[in-house]
């Protein structure tokens, strides 16, 4: 074993520092976004908390009263103005608009009618030896209520919401089908120095099985979704540079039986203090691990505006691999903020190690939560595995959510299913009235004995932006999102066609011809006319990544027959021109559509 005293860890996290993120665009600029169009900034006063109380069998307890709860924030009590109980049971679902992603944030604090489950399918084979997706699918077509609504999203796409639940099987029975032909091919392309050097994006060679998953004749909606951003993806991503390197010059030396390039002992206490794994099987696992933390922010952020407390159940073979436990709360305050709950499975099997026994007494960071292992627990697998698994632990406890470890996944979900059918509402108003954006962390006391309480742990005292025109809001939130994800995306096809024009010698220009694939817009038939829709952005910058300027249109159309019938066949014309600035101009094209919720993009160069 190569982990070093908790003393010494703690040296080392109190040395490094944690960088802040970036957004990037076209190939590493980072995007300013101005203020939304159609947005008013707006303090969120009244803070919601839903409390889930049970007892020592995990059943619910639902006979408490406002008095029996205790609030604090900061650990300063709070006065308690909105006290309900709220109960689902198998209720149809109401004939209403089916939820968009991102939908527009409310301010009242309204009763919930349904509950909402994003399923989170991560990296790995989530099948045996638990038999995990067989155990969802029977949890989606047999224990949800009519009204859950309930979505799935696996590697880089989602479906959209629905009470739909056996569409929602169906796609999981196709990823129980396809998956592990996916994961063959990843784990063979994000291992060794390919996982180091390369990129991290899934290739787009793989796209096509992926979207078999979702895309059937018949199938429910789905999109491509842009990576979400890892707040503290720049200590994250210095822990991985630096350990693989130590790492691979500690097996280089070992080789040889000499020493070729030193390793450094403050490199050695880092590479100790953050994994005991072999070269080749943390740059792995640190890639898998990488996928799936930025699909977890991708999917609390995909939550975010949809009302009310929802539910994340986010399915792992081995756990998270993360080196520190400011990660597990970086998504936990993420999630808590968004009023997201993270429920987790690990579907994979026991990692044999026999000599971890004897390095139980050094490990590098603190394990928290409910259901810690204790050493004999603990010899089980090595220490990495170990905290990997806490993690999940601690991620589902800091945000009022259930772990399932080494557990059968049918009878984890049965209790996720009974403790989420009746919770508490509580509302306060801040007595800090300082809104600087700071987190404040809640905790919530029960005057009762031998009960488990569940809650979410905080949120993030800021303004919120409160749209007054929500197609404007939202058009702006999917296209900046798409500026900021390096890979195109086809949800909403089209073409492009670049040609300089320097017929004015003083203000050249690049002109682009698009043309859009009609059969994926929708067009409503009024007075004859068939009326659609679609927003058009430009970004144009250098070949360094750096954005030169950006250009916004939309493209309204009101067709008569004829023309319609052609663009069916030959797709909508639509013609912009940008400046030329520089030399090897590039270009990120954007098209998107409001009623279908659809985006497409295209990296082009100007020739």
């Amino acid at each position: 074993m190569r982990f070093t005293s908790l003393l010494k860890y703690a040296v080392i996290v109190g040395f490094l520092c944690t960088l802040l993120p970036s957004i990037q665009f076209l190939r590493g600029r980072e995007l300013q976004q101005p203020t939304p169009p159609g947005t008013i900034r707006i303090r969120v006063t009244l803070i919601p908390v839903n409390v889930r109380v049970t007892d020592k069998d995990d059943h619910p307890v639902l006979d408490l009263k406002k008095e029996d709860f205790i609030v604090l924030e900061n650990g300063v009590r709070q006065d308690i103005r909105h006290f309900s109980l709220e109960t689902f049971t198998a209720a149809a679902p109401q004939a209403s608009e089916k939820p968009l992603l991102r939908k527009v944030p409310r301010l009242e604090l309204a009763p919930q009618t349904a509950r909402t489950f994003l399923i989170l399918l991560g990296r790995g084979r989530l099948e045996r030896p638990f038999k995990g997706v067989d155990a969802l699918i029977q949890f989606v077509r047999n224990d949800l209520l009519p009204s859950d609504r309930v979505a799935v999203f696996a590697y880089n796409r989602a479906t959209d919401f629905t009470t739909d639940h056996e569409q929602i099987a169906q796609v999981l029975e196709r990823f129980k089908k396809i998956h592990e032909r996916i994961e063959s091919h990843l784990e063979l392309r994000f291992s060794g120095l390919a996982a180091i050097y390369g990129s991290k994006e899934i290739p787009k060679s793989f796209q096509p099985d992926i979207d078999k998953i979702f895309e059937v004749p018949g199938a429910l909606a789905s999109r491509q979704v842009p990576p979400g951003r890892i707040t503290e993806s720049g200590q994250l991503a210095k822990d991985s540079s630096q350990t693989s390197d130590t790492l691979q010059r500690i097996e280089a030396n070992n080789a040889v039986g000499a020493t070729v390039s030193p390793v450094s002992p403050f490199d050695q206490l880092l590479a100790n203090a953050l994994t005991d794994l072999p070269f080749e099987e943390y740059v792995s696992t640190n890639a898998m691990t990488m996928q799936d933390l930025q699909n977890m922010y991708t999917s609390i952020e995909y939550l975010r505006y949809i009302e009310g407390e929802k539910h994340l159940l986010f399915f792992s073979e081995n756990g998270l691999f993360l080196p520190r436990m400011e990660n597990d709360k970086s998504i936990a305050a993420m999630a808590n903020d968004a009023r997201v709950s993270i429920d987790t499975f690990q579907t994979g099997g026991v990692y044999l190690n026999p000599s971890f026994g004897a390095s139980t007494g050094a490990l590098p960071r603190r394990i928290q939560g409910p259901g810690n292992a204790n050493p004999q627990q603990m010899n089980l697998g090595s220490a990495s595995r170990t905290f990997a698994l806490s993690s999940l632990r601690n991620i589902s406890q800091m945000t009022g959510g259930l772990a399932s470890i080494h557990e059968n996944i049918s009878n984890a979900l049965a209790r996720v299913n009974e403790v989420t059918r009746g919770e508490y509402l509580l509302g306060y108003y801040p007595q800090n009235n300082n809104w600087n954006g700071q987190y404040r962390r809640i905790t919530v006391r029960v005057n009762r004995p031998d009960i488990k309480v569940s809650f979410r742990h905080g949120y993030y005292a800021h303004e919120t932006l409160e749209p007054f025109d929500r197609e404007a809001f939202l058009s702006y939130s999917r296209i900046t999102a798409a500026a900021g994800y390096s890979q195109d995306v086809k949800d909403l096809p089209f073409k492009v066609e670049t040609r300089e024009d320097r017929s004015t010698p003083d203000y050249p220009q690049v002109l682009i011809n698009m043309k859009v694939d009609a059969s994926r817009v929708p067009f409503q038939t009024v007075n004859g006319l068939h009326k659609g829709k679609l927003y058009i952005t430009i970004f144009y910058g250098d070949s360094k990544g750096r954005t030169l300027g950006d250009q916004w249109e939309t493209l309204e159309m009101n067709l008569r027959e004829e023309t319609y019938q052609r663009v069916m066949k030959e797709g909508i014309p639509f013609s912009m021109r940008v400046p030329i600035e520089v030399p090897n101009q590039n270009l990120r094209v954007i098209v998107y559509n409001y009623n279908n919720d659809k985006v497409g993009s295209l990296f082009a160069k100007v020739r």
